[in-house]
């Protein structure tokens, strides 16, 4: 039920068998630097929407870019028909909003092709921050559980972390990824989903929509599908809520939902040209005591201590 502070509150049994703080990571923006991959992300993708449209529409991709830009972050990413996150929050959403207004302005009627995303993103991997191994492996040393839950696919996001952390075997093994978790998408659980009743009373109890100070829009909560992702990472255990450290750099798509639910958060800030907006600063000071804000991911060990204690 919701407390006084609107915050989901949720009275967990004795025994609980989560044994330790639950890391949860988003990956792109929050994990990698994509502001380094930006531009061969961006410069590929209009290669690509240009090949689907041709020439004489793509001409108003830049200043169709700018537009994005400006208008955001009260425009959002729309890819699931509300708006779910600022438009211009980083390079792979900015895209699909440029290339979804040119195809407004121009009255195109057949759809793009689905992967224009994937096949942009394969072409420029963002690489990863420079701190996130010694993160890891503090996160490992306090007895962390850890797990990234994001958009992106499963499989790109396992072979990437393969890679990355071939000479870590074991740190690799207590690192689970869940990916298409769908933070996007504006929706109530699914129908056939067999979640802990603690669980679905827990996003039930979610209000609609949260008002942020500096947006006129509202922040909507209600992310089902989002959820449904972290209760695979939480094994379908309700007590894990208390127990989970959510890391983002989007608030909105990222952050915003856990905290609503009584979860701590860590919002890592944006680079240039793809800057942290005076909102979700805001919003993720006001998430609480134990909720944190850095510009790199070391930040996140501290926010982590101070649940410990």
């Amino acid at each position: 039920m919701l407390g006084s502070n609107g915050i989901v509150n949720i009275t967990h049994p004795e025994g609980s068998d989560v044994k330790g703080p639950h890391v949860v990571f988003d990956f792109d923006g929050s994990c990698t630097r994509v502001q380094d991959a930006a531009p061969a992300f961006l410069a590929e993708f209009r290669r690509l929407f240009t090949r689907c449209v041709g020439p004489g529409v793509a001409a108003g991709w830049d200043a169709a870019l700018a537009v994005v830009r400006a208008r955001s972050p009260e425009a959002g990413w729309m890819l699931g028909g509300t708006a779910s996150a600022p438009a211009a929050a980083d390079p792979y959403i900015l895209a699909g909003e440029t290339a979804g207004y040119v195809v407004r302005t121009h009255g195109i009627q057949s759809p793009l092709p689905t992967d224009l995303h994937a096949r942009a993103y394969e072409a420029a991997p963002a690489p990863f921050r420079h701190d996130l191994l010694e993160v890891l492996d503090g996160l490992a040393r306090r007895g962390c559980t850890m797990s990234f839950v994001s958009n992106s696919s499963t499989r790109s996001i396992e072979a990437r972390l393969d890679e990355y952390l071939a000479q870590h075997p074991a740190l690799r093994r207590q690192i689970e990824v869940v990916g298409d978790a769908g933070k996007f998408k504006i929706r109530e659980l699914s129908s056939g989903s067999s979640l802990h009743p603690d669980l679905r009373r827990a996003f039930e109890s979610l209000p609609e929509t949260a008002r942020s100070v500096g947006l006129d829009r509202p922040v909507y909560l209600r992310r089902g599908a989002y959820f449904e992702a972290l209760c695979k990472v939480w094994r379908n255990t309700a007590s894990a809520i208390g127990s989970t450290v959510v890391c983002g750099d989007i608030w909105e798509l990222d952050l915003a939902m856990p905290a609503a639910l009584g979860m701590c958060t860590h919002l890592i800030t944006r680079a240039s040209p793809y800057d942290t907006y005076a909102y979700e600063l805001h919003a993720a000071q006001r998430a609480g005591t134990s909720a944190g804000v850095s510009d790199d991911l070391r930040g996140l060990l501290t926010t982590v201590e101070g649940t410990l204690s």
